[in-house]
């Protein structure tokens, strides 16, 4: 996992263009700006907040739909790490 600082969310800077959407809805739906966003995955984000509690973002290249889930075991993901 590698944490996007400030400045890669405010320029975009992900590394798939899945990742791209999951960042562009969370700018838009939340105050990006309190919590700590993570790369999990090619399709995954993940996002912190300041009590410690988080949530995974997934992007489905095949409905093209955001979903969230607690645990991406939820999901039937098998994180790569």
């Amino acid at each position: 996992m590698r944490l996007l600082s400030n400045e890669d969310i405010l320029k975009n800077n992900v590394d798939t263009i899945p990742q791209f959407y999951i960042l562009d809805y969370l700018k838009k739906n939340l105050n990006i700006g309190k919590f700590d966003v993570y790369i999990v995955d090619r399709n995954n984000l993940k996002v912190i907040d300041k009590e410690d509690k988080h949530l995974y973002f997934n992007y489905d290249e095949t409905t093209k739909e955001i979903s969230h889930f607690e645990d991406l075991k939820e999901k039937d993901y098998e994180i790569g790490i």
